[in-house]
């Protein structure tokens, strides 16, 4: 594969990594309605910008367009907003390793949707992923978190949102002649006014307010996570096929769990190493052996 390809992808799955660090203390510090309404209203300026310096206006067909606003909508809201909900219900490595299972459910949703068969490998991969889920789910007397099950799901969904979107969505808009900036133009775009949707009985009710610091933080999350990080990502998908990039989303989770244990200083247990562990062996073996 394409050197460059890999790169460009690293340097994505490290702005996400950093992402969701500060996704997780945005939502520990404010309504994580209110902070997902400022993330891409925050990221499309410079979104558009960009794009006009570059002169990359190019949305293709009608079609493509909706399929760039429905990856939007899969991915920065319903995806976001259940990675949120899982933040609130466990820790950031146990929400993390859930969602990152985003190559597995990518191979899953070519079997459902596509018709693709249903390979050996695929069912080991998913057998390791929900044993994985047993162990993060699963909780010690001394644990606070009664309603972990909940947030597991959450985290999946997540997972299953952004693998679908962030490969297969993406790849038909740029297959199909749209340029990349085109449809993080349409992505952020339609983030912004689904979240906008969601925030607006808080807004009318003025019960939205961020603190100079929230506005910081809500500020790199969104410049990293939605500008920064799909711009690497877009240009290597133009470079190499969608099934060859997808295993190294999995790295996200690597920088994710190393910057929870330098900055936020968590604890990982003996669970989360096991739950972990088959989680993302499930990820590797479909993404690896399954293409």
């Amino acid at each position: 594969m394409d050197g460059l390809a890999i790169g460009l992808a690293v340097c994505a799955t490290f702005c996400w990594g950093l992402t969701w660090l500060l996704m997780k203390v945005g939502v520990d510090r404010m309504d994580w309605i209110g902070f997902g309404f400022l993330r891409p209203w925050m990221a499309l300026p410079f979104i558009l910008l960009f794009a006009w310096l570059i002169d990359g206006f190019t949305f293709g067909s009608p079609r493509l367009v909706l399929i760039g606003v429905g990856a939007g909508l899969l991915n920065a809201v319903f995806g976001t907003a259940s990675y949120y909900y899982a933040l609130s219900k466990v820790s950031m490595h146990e929400a993390n390793i859930l969602a990152n299972t985003n190559p597995f459910w990518g191979v899953v949703s070519s079997i459902v949707f596509l018709g693709e068969p249903a390979r050996l490998v695929t069912l080991g991969a998913g057998a390791l992923v929900l044993g994985g889920t047993y162990f993060l789910a699963r909780r010690g007397k001394n644990d606070k978190h009664g309603r972990s099950l909940l947030g597991a799901i959450a985290a999946l969904a997540a997972g299953a949102a952004w693998g679908y979107s962030s490969t297969v969505l993406a790849k038909l808009c740029l297959s199909g002649g749209m340029s990349p900036i085109a449809y993080q133009i349409l992505f952020t775009g339609s983030a912004a006014i689904g979240w906008t949707v969601l925030a607006l009985p808080r807004l009318r009710a003025g019960r939205l307010r961020f603190g100079r610091k929230d506005l910081w933080v809500t500020f790199g999350s969104s410049i990293l996570g939605m500008f920064v990080g799909w711009i690497f990502w877009l240009l290597a998908l133009q470079r190499a096929n969608a099934s060859a990039l997808s295993p190294l989303i999995s790295l996200t989770l690597l920088f994710a769990v190393i910057l929870g244990v330098i900055v936020l200083k968590e604890r990982i247990t003996r669970r989360i190493i096991i739950g972990g562990a088959l989680v993302v062996s499930g990820v590797l073996l479909v993404s690896v052996l399954a293409n």
